[in-house]
């Protein structure tokens, strides 16, 4: 099982690759367009009393771009962001990866290294729902608890920041909402995640 500090040390060693291989490619001054964008970055799960908010504490998530587009004052980026929540062991016992493909617009509005960027996208992710039916008994087989697969999704969005270090190096911070639907829930449960994190261009 992989436990949060695991993951914890993970993060950090993939910071650090990240860090030292910024360092070395930017020590050889080579200027060229950067068309791909790869980050990691911490997961803070806020709590909204709700199933999600309530059953998973954020831990890490990493993300990739490609730009489709860009000239010298906009980038349009087409993406995948994977985030990763351990359970708190309520009635959703199961870690969770959500699959989170995306779009967003970076905008150098500042004409500096601060850039605004704003993105939609579609995530998603299932879990196994432990539930009981009649009154339970550990010695009646029949009324064990039981498990389903449930699927979760919704469309999300996601304004942040991306301070560019340099060419190859940025620090980015965003937020992002995710208002899940599932016939398991009664209605949509409204999830919000604070991300900060740093990212390589190559």
């Amino acid at each position: 099982m992989i436990t949060n500090n695991t993951m914890k040390k993970i993060a950090f060693g993939l910071l650090l690759f990240l860090s030292n291989l910024s360092m070395a490619q930017e020590s050889q001054e080579v200027k060229k367009e950067r068309k791909f964008q790869l980050g990691v970055h911490y997961v803070g799960n806020l709590r909204n009393e709700n199933i999600i908010s309530d059953g998973f504490n954020g831990v890490v998530g990493i993300s990739g771009n490609y730009a489709i587009y860009k000239d010298e004052t906009i980038s349009v980026f087409g993406g995948l962001t994977i985030d990763y929540l351990k359970s708190r062991d309520y009635f959703l016992p199961n870690h969770i990866l959500i699959w989170n493909p995306n779009a967003s617009i970076e905008v150098d509005a500042f004409k500096g290294k601060l850039r605004p960027f704003f993105g939609i996208g579609y995530a998603f992710f299932s879990n196994k729902i432990e539930y009981v039916t009649g009154i339970f008994d550990p010695m009646d087989p029949a009324l064990m608890p039981r498990e389903r697969k449930v699927n979760f999704n919704g469309f999300t969005i996601n304004p942040g920041l991306k301070y560019h270090v340099s060419d190859l190096l940025f620090i980015e911070g965003s937020y992002k909402y995710f208002p899940i639907n599932s016939n398991d829930i009664d209605g949509t449960a409204n999830t919000h995640f604070i991300n900060v994190g740093l990212g390589f261009k190559f």
